[in-house]
């Protein structure tokens, strides 16, 4: 079985517990709240999750619920994302608020984060969790909730300053950010799976480290990937003025007239498709993203490196599949 298939299997365990356990009255709310979620995606956060628990021999039944939490935060977090940005197309579908109206995006994203909680706290209590173990989840879940929200005030500000930040201030906004929450997905599932506190600890730092590649390869598609296999807008970053690391090294190395033709439609959403087209094929030959996906498999590296204490088993080979998956993906 490829890690594909095997995350296809995991994404519809998952859908099908949170379309279980999610209703209620009005329906536009839910409908709204489930919108992207039907839409697609890899799941990879709970991915982690279940496998992170199945290392320890952990069963999916126990860590489900968890999982489905972790996802559920992670949906919250694009719903709001997309209001922030503007952005009208998430996994090509049109995202909430324009497929709703904005209040109602902004009342389905604090559905979804509401129900992260109520997912952890009423299912353990379904499975005989003790409530130590969940109150520890609840707070860690909470936690990393509040450091992605802290990463994506840093971004925002970031991208409203007019100088560009170091490659320091980066890794720091998407270690908030982004990292948090792999973070969370694999520290809960090792948990769930009755992982000591050393254990715990390097899924953790495992997760941390994945989330850091993950967001370096994120950035590399936001510039240059191609809006038929992304379902993102063309030149995304560029035009919402990101200031991601790949735009960062290009502005460092291209030539001052490139550089300027990429200076002149940055942060402006009012583009002409010639131009964006102009400014992606200038980050696109000057060789920024081989140099941005070579550091990103070095931070996958080392992610993997705190799973080498680990017995072999099926989850420990599919985390390994997964990392090698996530660092040449092109979605």
């Amino acid at each position: 079985m490829t890690i594909q298939e095997e995350m296809k299997i995991t994404a519809e365990s998952v859908n099908k517990y949170l379309f279980s356990f999610m209703s209620g009255d009005p329906k536009i709310l839910y409908n709204a709240s489930y919108h992207l979620i039907k839409s697609g995606g890899k799941r990879m956060r709970p991915f982690l999750t279940l496998k992170s628990c199945e290392l320890f021999g952990g069963s999916e039944k126990i860590v489900l619920p968890v999982a489905a939490a972790v996802e559920l935060i992670h949906n919250f977090t694009l719903v709001h994302d997309d209001i922030m940005d503007d952005d009208n197309l998430r996994h090509g579908v049109p995202t909430v608020h324009i497929k709703y109206n904005l209040p109602t995006a902004i009342l389905a994203g604090d559905v979804l984060f509401a129900a992260s909680f109520q997912s952890v706290s009423k299912k353990f209590k379904d499975l005989g969790i003790s409530s130590d173990k969940a109150i520890k989840m609840v707070e860690i879940l909470a936690d990393s909730s509040v450091t992605v929200c802290e990463g994506q005030t840093k971004d925002i500000m970031m991208a409203l300053d007019h100088e560009f930040h170091s490659s320091s201030d980066y890794f720091q906004m998407i270690e908030k950010k982004t990292a948090a929450l792999f973070e969370t997905s694999c520290r809960l599932g090792s948990i769930s799976g009755g992982a000591d506190q050393k254990d715990e600890e390097s899924l953790a730092t495992f997760g941390r480290y994945f989330g850091i590649a993950f967001q370096m390869v994120d950035d590399v598609l936001g510039v240059v990937g191609e809006h038929k296999v992304t379902g993102k807008p063309v030149g995304g970053d560029i035009l919402q003025g990101k200031k991601t690391y790949i735009i960062s090294l290009a502005l460092e190395t291209v030539e001052e007239s490139d550089r300027q033709k990429i200076l002149n439609i940055f942060g402006k959403k009012f583009t002409s498709q010639a131009d964006v087209k102009t400014a992606i094929d200038i980050l696109s030959s000057s060789g920024v993203a081989d140099v941005v996906r070579k550091k990103a498999r070095s931070y996958a590296k080392m992610a993997l490196e705190n799973l080498s204490t680990f017995p072999d088993n099926s989850a420990k080979k599919s985390l390994f599949q997964m990392t090698d998956f996530m660092i040449s993906r092109n979605l």
